[in-house]
């Protein structure tokens, strides 16, 4: 049980990797609260974490917009009164070349992808210093990296930006005790990935990711085993990218 009782908010929990990750944290011991901006698959996922014993808050949530981010956190506190751990997951993705990509496209993806994670990271912010104690585990990419191998040039830069964010966020927090980390997935066996071309050629572990294979990171990041780390990208790619 190494996150009991702990007060855990995923950021796009309904699917794929946040739904892995609300489920790895549920087991160990958290309350969950999945915001998520389709309700349906948030409040199916809230019900797998009741089921493992755990309470669960499914809130839609619009990471992009400041006033449904802290319409979120505000909920969060009036249930459990206090916030221990935020995982900023939510994201969209495209393939997009560069030369059709267009403003709109691009000032979207920067929404979701950069601003998301800022807000929710500025509006736990207070609550984390007061308590001494947080975690904050961001969602980067390979392709925040490497300018994306199939990714396009927004998605790319928004997650450099997040990775970014990161250290931004752990030289803000650390002296409150606040660790903010991210975690950079190579090509994970997702609906987002679905319509990636083959890759196992470049991958030394010879397949994707499962789901939980990135949530495990996560858990370790969340729990006491990495309290001491802070401002580090931790990679999840099966070798793909070795620097």
């Amino acid at each position: 049980m190494r996150l009991k009782d702990r007060i855990a908010i995923v950021t796009g929990g309904g699917g794929g990797i946040g739904r892995a990750m609300c489920l790895v944290f549920a087991r160990e011991g958290a309350h969950i609260v999945i915001a998520e901006h389709n309700p349906k698959t948030a409040e199916a996922v809230a019900e797998e974490v009741k089921a493992l014993g755990r309470r669960s808050l499914a809130i839609p949530t619009d990471v992009s917009n400041g006033e449904s981010v802290q319409s979120m956190v505000n909920q969060t506190l009036e249930m459990f009164g206090r916030i221990d751990i935020l995982v900023n997951n939510a994201g969209i993705f495209s393939y997009t070349r560069i030369e059709d990509c267009t403003v709109e496209e691009w000032d979207r993806m920067m929404a979701v992808n950069l601003r998301g994670p800022f807000l929710c990271s500025q509006a736990v912010m207070e609550t984390m210093k007061k308590q001494k104690f947080g975690r904050i585990i961001n969602f980067g990419s390979l392709a925040g990296q490497v300018g994306g191998l199939v990714a396009s040039a927004p998605y790319s830069a928004s997650k450099a930006g997040v990775m970014c964010l990161t250290k931004s966020l752990a030289n803000a927090l650390g002296k409150y005790g606040v660790t903010v980390n991210s975690i950079a997935p190579g090509v994970i066996n997702t609906d987002m990935t679905k319509h990636h071309p083959d890759m196992t050629d470049k991958i030394p572990l010879g397949r994707k990711a499962e789901p939980e294979e990135a949530a495990n990171v996560a858990l370790f990041l969340a729990s006491e085993e990495g309290r001491y780390l802070t401002g580090v990208t931790i990679d999840v790619n099966g070798g793909m990218r070795m620097a």
